[in-house]
């Protein structure tokens, strides 16, 4: 059950950087946005992020419970990925930031359901296990997703698609809701 959790985890957090390492060219790309316009949207993420981070996951994921808190906000970071990688007007991402900023549910819940299939005597190593394994997303998840973005904006693109890494992203957070589920209600290898 935790390996599967964790793999989750880990595709959760390949998933984000997909808005990381690509939010900016993106909306470059498709909106002609200036730098101005970038940081005012990098900006108002942040304030989402903080808003759910800071205060919403503490009312939300008691409501809801641990494994309702992982599916519903899967669902959520999905549906705002995918609404990146269709938008039409610049004004959509800032709508779009709702959904997927409220995705953030998932993750404390995640992990907290990791954490309790763990004896105390070893959250130690679990805790660092978790973040060298975010720390190897951070290598992979930019590559990925600048590379996506860079072959279907390119010249020799089969497909001029500048939302490629969004979609990349929601499929790799359904993947990972997917494991969740499966890891949760007992049908994962153990």
């Amino acid at each position: 059950m935790v390996l599967g959790l964790v793999a989750s985890l880990v595709f959760v957090y390949i998933a984000a950087h997909a808005v990381q390492s690509t939010w900016s060219y993106f909306t470059m790309e498709r909106f002609k946005w200036n730098e101005a316009m970038v940081g005012y949207s990098l900006g108002m993420a942040g304030l989402c992020v903080a808003i759910v981070q800071g205060g919403l996951v503490r009312v939300i994921n008691p409501k809801l419970g641990p494994s309702r808190s992982v599916y519903v906000g899967m669902m959520l970071y999905a549906i705002g990925l995918a609404l990146f990688a269709f938008s039409t007007k610049g004004w959509m991402m800032f709508a779009f930031l709702i959904p997927y900023c409220l995705g953030g549910i998932a993750g404390p819940s995640l992990q907290g359901i990791i954490s309790n299939q763990v004896p105390a005597n070893e959250q130690g190593e679990l805790q660092g296990a978790l973040t060298s394994l975010i720390s190897i997303t951070s290598i992979i998840g930019p590559l990925l997703m600048t590379n996506l973005f860079a072959f279907f904006t390119g010249e020799n693109a089969p497909v001029y698609f500048p939302g490629a890494a969004f979609l990349a992203g929601s499929l790799l957070v359904i993947l990972s809701g997917f494991m969740a589920w499966r890891s949760l209600s007992g049908r994962f290898p153990k």
